[in-house]
């Protein structure tokens, strides 16, 4: 695609390729909180529930990828069932992750976002890449 600089003549070239090499400047650290917000909460509290709620940010975030996962994965004479009952709980989880991220940023922190940062942090194993048999379908082993 070609559009026109206005004080070109020549068209300039625009891509709607994605640009993965970009990189923004850090502004603020993960791990640490600003000190710009008008709170009454002391640095250490305010770091401490941080850094718990990113703990639950991360599981949070977890559970929700495997009941995806599962919803993605469902078979079976109970498939149909299954697949909006997993839809359902991940549709939960998402408004869950948005509000807990959104706490960590009220309290000056950094919400964890990135998937191997949640893979490094959460709690919950990691599932086989594979299609697991749920423990209550009708399927033979």
């Amino acid at each position: 695609m070609a559009r026109n600089h206005p004080n070109n003549k020549t068209p300039e070239r625009v891509s709607a390729q994605p640009r993965f090499h970009q990189h923004a400047a850090e502004i603020q650290a993960y791990g640490t909180v600003s000190h710009l917000l008008p709170l009454d909460l002391e640095e250490p509290v305010r770091l401490e529930m941080t850094a718990q709620l990113n703990q639950l940010l991360a599981d949070t975030m977890t559970l929700r990828d495997l009941y995806k996962k599962s919803h993605w994965q469902a078979a079976g004479p109970t498939f149909y069932q299954l697949h909006l009952l997993f839809d359902k709980h991940s549709n939960e989880q998402v408004e869950l992750v948005d509000s807990i991220a959104e706490r960590i940023q009220l309290l000056g922190g950094v919400s964890i976002a990135m998937a191997p940062d949640v893979a490094e942090t959460t709690r919950i194993g990691r599932p086989p890449r594979g299609r697991e048999r749920f423990p209550f379908s009708c399927h033979a082993s």
